[in-house]
């Protein structure tokens, strides 16, 4: 059931009985899985750098907290709410709850929520970025980045049967500029970075 008043989109959804027992399903679930994943996933143990409490949570009713160690690389979770989670997503329903967890626009769905009192949000808000890539391992809603690869068609050497119309000048390596480039010494000054690495003497800014 919606209730006007809100952007389409962003109603305020009522929850009943069903809609409360399947956030606390999905929330058991992204516990279970979460605790699994770090213990048999390199890559998950990796995305845990810091110790922190995360809590996401229903005002009828579901909650549950997570915990990450840092320096242990892991993670455990309980139901209910943390005493004092570094952050937590709080909404009003648990029917709005399960419309934007399991949302492939997560993200944007929470912070429109957010804007329209419809979510909480408390504390750094980047976390929710980093807490919806862990989500992904255990419920993989959403696209994923593409994967890594190098461009096709990269110019890696010279090749002088091209077709571009312009020319590579190709200057054989050197360890130190040639006296005559006086323009080439004149902008090597302006570079602090290599004057400083050679220990010559700096300006003053």
């Amino acid at each position: 059931m919606r209730t006007a008043g809100l952007p389409h989109g962003q109603r305020r959804w009522s929850s009943g009985p069903a809609s409360v027992t399947a956030l606390r399903v999905l929330l058991w679930w992204l516990g279970y899985g979460l605790v699994q994943a770090a213990r048999l996933s390199a890559p998950v143990r990796s995305q845990i750098t810091r110790s922190l409490t995360v809590e996401i949570s229903s005002d009828d009713g579901p909650s549950r907290h997570w915990v990450f160690d840092g320096q242990q690389r892991s993670v455990s979770s309980a139901p209910g709410r943390a005493a004092a989670p570094d952050f937590a997503v709080r909404f009003t329903t648990s029917g709005q709850a399960l419309r934007d967890l399991t949302s492939p626009n997560v993200i944007d769905r929470v912070m429109v929520g957010r804007i329209h009192g419809t979510v909480r949000v408390e504390g750094n808000h980047l976390l929710l970025m980093w807490f919806r890539g862990l989500m992904r391992t255990v419920v993989p809603i959403g696209e994923a980045g593409p994967p890594r690869q190098a461009l096709p068609g990269a110019y890696l050497a010279h090749d002088p049967a091209s077709n571009g119309d312009e020319e590579i000048t190709i200057e054989p390596a050197v360890r130190q500029l040639d006296p005559r480039w006086t323009g080439a010494w004149n902008a090597r000054a302006k570079l602090w970075i290599v004057r400083g690495a050679n220990g010559e003497p700096m300006w003053e800014p």
